[in-house]
This record gives C-alpha cells, structure tokens and sequence, in this order.
C-alpha cells in the first residue's frame, strides 16, 4: 500500500474540529500542504499541525507533486471551481458539503471526475461511523421486518449572523446546510430514495433563505417517508422514527453518540427466538420480559472525520474499494433541490441574484402588487397638508391583528427582524401606505423598530430632541440628514399621567443646536429652544391599537410615568427607498401603490 499524500483548501473551523490530526496519524496518511485565505490563520494551524507548505494560493496547494488528494473545504460558493481544478491536475478530490449550491454544480462535478476517471468524495461522515452502521446493520438484519415508514423531525432555534444563512453563498439556508447529513444516510439505509414532494417558507425576516421545509419521498422497497426540518423553532428536536411490521427504531441524527433504541412486539420477539433455534419457553419468557426494548450506546466521537478518511485512504492506497460517493451525494443534491424549486422560482440559474422573485418575507413585501387593500388607505390632500405644515398625523386606527403580540420588557430593538407578527405590523397597509405618500415616494424601506415601555411609577425623563442623522436614518452625500418618518403605536393606553409624548407641532421644519446629539442636545440649558416654543407642545394621547405618524426631525419629548399603569407603544422607522444609508441597520424594501404625494419638508437650521 502507497501512502497518501493529502491538500487542504480552506484549513478552517470544520477541518480544525472534526478532522484534528487525523490526516497525520491515519497510517499511510500525511498532510502536505494547506491553504487559506487568511495568512494568520493558515500560519498558527500550519504551526499546530506540523504542515510545512501553506499558503494563499491554491493552485500551489493542487499542483503540489507530494499531493494525491485535495480536500476542499470552503463555503459552496468555492467547491465547484476548485474541485474542476482539482480535477484538471488529475487528482482524487474530497468537497465537503453540501457539494455546491445547486443540484447542477454537483452534478457538474460527479460529471467531471466520472468522465477522468478519478474518485470523487462528498464529506458526508456520519455513513461511517458505529453509531449509522449499527442502524444499517439492524435494517438489514430483519428485526425490523417489512419497514413501512420513515418519519425524521429536525428543529433547531433561529440562528444569526451566519454565511449559512446566505443563499449566495451556501445554495440555501441551514436546511440545504444540513439536510444532505440525514439524505445520505436514508440514501445508504434504505437506496436511492424518490421524491414526491416538498414545500418550503420563510417566516423569519432577518434572513431571506428558507427557514422551514418539508419532503415526502419513497423507498425502492416502497416504504413511505416524511421528513420536516424547522430553524425557527422554540425548543430544539432531533428525531427519527423508522417502523417497520416486527418493531420500530429510534434515534437522533445529528448526534453521532446518543443512543439507538429498537423496541419490538412480543410476537415479533418470539419469531425471531424461535428462527435462531431459542426455544427454550422459560428463556423465551425471559426475553419477552427483558428486552422489548434494546439499546446500543456509543462513545463520543471526538474527531468524527477519522473513519471517513481512513476508508479514503484505503481506498486510494490501494486496500479497499467502492468508497466514492460522488453519485449518492448527487442523489441527495437533487431531493433537497426538489424541495426549495418553488421557493426559489427555479434552481437552474444563479437564482441567488434574484432575491426578489423567491418566496421570501422580503421578497414578498417588495412587490405587494397596487391593490384596493392599499388604496383604501390613501390619505386625502388635507390630511397631506396638515403633515406637511404641522410634521405629525393621528391618531389613527390600526387595521389588523396585534393584541396577541407579546411586549418585551427589556431588549425590545429590531424584534422586527426576528418576530413575523412584529414584522407584519409594521408592513400593514394601513401603516405603509400613509408613510409612503408623506414620503413622496411609492417604495419606501423599513429599517428601525422598538418596543418603548415605560412602567408603572418610574421616572425616566427623554428631553426634548430632534430623531436626525446617525443611528435615524444617517445622511446623505451631500451632507443632508435623510429625512425618515416615524410611526409611534400604542400598545395601552397612553396619556400625560404615564408618560404620553410631547411635540411642537411645526417643529420639523427647523434643525436647531447640536440635532446630531438627539436626546444629549441639551436643547433647554443652551437655549437653542424657548420657552415661547414650548408652550406651544402638545400631548399625543392615544387608545390601545391606535398610532401616530410624524416627521423623525419633530421636536418631542416624554415624561415619567407617574401613574399605576404601564405605557408600551411600537416605534417604526421608515425612510425612502434609494436613501438607505445608515450601514448599521437592515433596511426592508417596502413597495406601497402610488397616489397623492405629501410635499417634502426641508431642511433649515440656526
């Protein structure tokens, strides 16, 4: 047996924590050289691992002529092109997962190195390791008997800020991520699975790729499958239920140590006693006792890449054979493909530079076509020019669902982002359409919200300010402050003894002192607001589900609320689309039927 000379392209965390050393202690293994993008990084893993070529370029790392194996193991947006390339220097390849974005790199790949005659291998470890072969090895034994269905559960709780989560990048979202793990294993189970439907939805607006799926499928012994995958979920659940006439298995699919359990009727326990020559009745009845139930319990793993490398090595030093799965990857590609077509409107294409046709909660808000539920909202060109002069509007009724929405006590910021019935009231129609017209503008974006409770008997103060610049919307090339509008929706209800807002009406026509410093702008102690200025605030009183729309730059305030009852409201902020420049905030494009503009305020300071 020849030894095995081994690449990495993309040295990062997945390589680091599931393959550790294994590709140095593997008999008949070695790393040769590795590569990442970032030079710190690649230097301390070269350090730890004892690697003496690594570099920046990968090409190098492909070409090396100590290499018979390049693990390419970047985000998917990478496999395609450097697994080709790898294929091209005439090399075995290990992609890792999912092997592209689509169905169709994947395929794309399984192509070339078919035709090259070369292996091809998709880091799809969990087919190798005790835990997954105990199962095959108990599917095949016949406890189960004739297996009828196959029901798998995932749930998991949102997760943030993740390339993962990008479609551009990833093909999907966390269930493309990790849908192929359980595909392959059912794929080696039980064969090449058929498909008979999917459906997927996105319920998150923080992230535009799918969220929740679901597939129904087939096994070629004519089993019937279901599996549901949720990454919106608020208790985490990993399941497989596998049933079959003498019994039934389950286990989780994620771990890769938790237990197996197969429990099985009595009947079935005393056929299968009997077949294997056990028949004495008094051990037999001991049996029936004790093991309705069996459990197999597994050692955790802790590098879970080893067993799979080390049949790769095999393989390519010459030991074993029929390893590759290249072709079972394609075939669990091509399902979870299936599943998201309709989510995506189509995956033939680079459908990730058309976020606006897939089914997304962003996608969708952006083009809500002009319709008679928008219209009916329109404001008359009196209420238009009261805004104009005077800066606010209400109150106004809120025309949907909201008393279920639960207020948060504390961190109550951008729940629009996480929460889909927060994200629809800030996207309704009654709410939308007016801002739209006092924007002058049918497309307008949503990019900042906020529970604003001030409890019983507390005396937090806000002073009087103006919402501009930095942190409200940021400011324009030019210099100017975008002007955004602010919807302001009660919760309870709210007046001077709990702390109601205070505006000046007219005041947003004026940027007066140090603006920029919003509540610290010590407008009172410097004198850039008089006392004849006001005197002429008013309250802005209002009922459960009513809401208030004003200019941002509208001098207001609040004070303690000193009386028994809570004041909760929600702050929405909205601003025109084409003037999204505050880079701290995710702006959501809103599009509104057109009809009668509100004249633009504009801007003066002294």
């Amino acid at each position: 047996m020849k030894s095995v000379g081994w690449g990495i392209i993309g040295c990062g965390d997945v390589i680091d924590r599931k393959a550790g050393d294994a590709f140095q202690t593997i008999p008949g293994s070695r790393l040769v050289a590795v590569m990442r993008r970032s030079e710190d990084k690649l230097r301390d893993f070269a350090r730890r691992r004892g690697v003496e070529l690594w570099t920046t370029d990968a090409q190098a790392v492909i070409e090396h002529a100590d290499v018979d194996v390049v693990y390419v193991a970047t985000p998917p947006d990478h496999h395609l092109h450097y697994a080709l390339a790898v294929c091209a220097a005439g090399k075995a390849c290990v992609v890792e997962k999912p092997a592209g974005r689509t169905d169709g790199e994947c395929e794309r790949m399984v192509t070339a190195f078919r035709d090259a005659g070369l292996p091809l291998y998709v880091s799809y470890y969990r087919r190798f390791l005790p835990k997954f072969r105990q199962v095959r090895d108990i599917i095949r034994s016949g406890e189960l008997g004739t297996i009828t269905s196959v029901d798998y559960r995932l749930s998991k709780r949102l997760r943030k800020g993740d390339w993962r989560l990008s479609p551009a990048i990833c093909g999907g979202g966390q269930f493309y991520d990790l849908c192929g793990h359980v595909l392959d294993l059912f794929d080696d189970w039980f064969g090449p699975l058929a498909f008979t439907g999917g459906t997927a939805s996105n319920s998150v607006p923080l992230h535009d790729a799918e969220d929740a799926v679901s597939i129904s499928f087939t096994t070629p012994d004519g089993a019937v499958g279901s599996a549901l995958w949720d990454f919106t979920a608020s208790k985490p659940t990993d399941e497989l239920i596998i049933q079959g006439h003498r019994g039934r298995l389950r286990l989780s699919c994620m771990s890769t140590s938790s237990p197996v359990r197969l429990e099985q009727t009595p009947e079935a326990l005393m056929r299968l006693s009997q077949t294997r020559g056990e028949w004495q009745l008094a051990d037999l009845r001991r049996k029936l006792r004790r093991s309705r139930t069996r459990t197999w319990r597994f050692a955790k793993q802790p590098l879970p890449h080893r067993p799979m490398l080390e049949s790769i090595v095999g393989e390519l030093a010459g030991g074993i054979t029929a390893v590759a799965n290249g072709d079972a990857a394609l075939r669990s590609s091509r399902i979870a493909n299936q599943a998201l077509e309709a989510y995506y409107g189509g995956r033939k294409d680079a459908f990730w530079e058309r976020p606006l046709s897939w089914q997304s909660l962003r996608a969708r808000a952006a083009q809500r076509p002009a319709r008679a539920e928008f219209d009916r909202y329109d404001l008359s060109e009196s209420q238009l020019q009261t805004f104009a002069e005077h800066g606010y509007l209400g109150p106004l009724r809120f025309d949907g669902s909201w008393q279920h929405i639960p207020v948060p006590a504390k961190r109550g910021r951008d729940l629009h982002l996480s929460e889909s019935d927060v994200f629809a009231v800030c996207t309704h129609p009654c709410i939308v359409r007016p801002v739209a017209q006092m924007l002058g503008t049918p497309r307008i974006a949503l990019f900042k919200t906020r529970f604003v409770v001030k409890h019983a008997k507390t005396g937090r103060t806000f002073a009087w300010h103006q919402d501009v610049g930095d942190r409200n919307g940021g400011y324009l090339p030019n210099g100017d402050p975008v002007q955004t509008v602010t919807v302001w929706m009660a919760f309870d209800e709210v007046d001077a003894e709990n702390g109601a807002m205070q505006i000046i009406p007219g005041s947003h026509r004026l940027l007066i002192g140090d603006y920029q410093k919003r509540i610290k702008a010590e407008l009172l102690r410097s004198g850039a607001l008089t006392d004849e200025e006001i005197s002429r605030a008013i309250t802005l009183d209002l009922k459960p589900g009513e809401f208030y729309i004003f200019h941002s730059w509208l001098l207001h305030t609040s004070g303690p609320n000193v009386s028994e009852r809570r004041r909760a409201g929600l702050n929405m902020r909205y601003a025109a689309q084409g003037q999204e420049c505050d880079t701290q905030f995710e702006y959501f494009p809103l599009l509104c039927s057109s009809g009668p503009q509100a004249p633009q305020a504009s801007r003066a300071a002294h």
